[in-house]
């Protein structure tokens, strides 16, 4: 049975360690992923402007493509859903772009001396619609990116504030009892200064906001602060103890 239990949590261990790994290097991932949309952008150019139709090259592009824009797909996914789906349909419209230079719908065929050929016969309006396919999966490979790593973009205006733009403004309390002057200052869990009330609304916070040295502070329910120099802060109308909620549900 300790074998059976112990794959999940090996995969979770994995999945935790690259997931850390991401987190990371996400400027990293970011900045090569930029290079990989500059890359796509100058592989089409030369596929549109030189269209040089031999089996190495058409290999050689569809394999450079087909890495570029699964590198992308891969440093969005642990991002969630939605980028990954975006991007996904990014990578469909700039394969088929490539798929509409080298095999056209009506490809050209030529007799000479009775041997027929067929070669790609690349169009104004198959170039037009090759460039359209191209241009919109890369914007949509762009926008993955931009969910991705860089969300706030997308607001210019009327921008919400997060849930925690509330609380960032104070500092959050390390149980530090080291004074000014050198000296130490005896230190009491947070808990012991509450009533039993509080005490039994506690698992409902995350943070309390108590007054530690004259500073509101940030502070964690099984915290130590400083006996004669915390003060827990309450709402006036109903004293209960100021803080930020565990879970979004509740309000404090």
């Amino acid at each position: 049975m300790a074998a059976g239990f112990s794959a999940p949590q090996r995969g979770r261990k994995a999945h935790g360690k690259a997931y850390l790994w991401f987190q990371r290097n996400e400027s990293r991932l970011l900045a090569v992923d930029i290079v990989c949309i500059v890359i796509l952008f100058f592989v089409h150019l030369f596929t549109s402007t030189f269209q040089i139709f031999t089996p190495e090259v058409e290999t050689a592009v569809q394999i450079t493509v087909i890495m570029l824009v699964s590198f992308i797909a891969l440093t969005v996914a642990w991002k969630g859903v939605v980028p990954l789906i975006i991007s996904i349909l990014g990578i469909g419209l700039i394969q088929y772009s490539v798929m509409l230079t080298y095999y056209p719908p009506e490809p050209g065929n030529r007799d000479l001396g009775g041997a027929k050929f067929t070669y790609p016969f690349f169009t104004p309006a198959l170039g037009t619609a090759s460039n359209m396919h191209f241009f919109l999966g890369l914007s949509m490979s762009t926008l993955s990116i931009i969910i991705a790593f860089r969300p706030s973009l997308l607001f210019t205006r009327n921008r919400p504030e997060s849930l925690d733009s509330e609380w960032s403004k104070y500092p959050v309390w390390y149980d530090n009892t080291l004074l000014t002057d050198g000296r130490m200052e005896s230190s009491v869990p947070v808990k012991d200064l509450m009533t039993g009330q509080d005490r039994y609304l506690l698992w409902r916070y995350e943070y309390i906001l108590a007054d530690i040295y004259g500073t509101p502070h940030l502070v964690r329910p099984t915290a130590l602060v400083p006996k004669d120099s915390t003060h827990i802060l309450r709402e006036k109308d109903s004293g209960l103890v100021i803080g930020k909620a565990r879970y979004n549900g509740f309000f404090m």
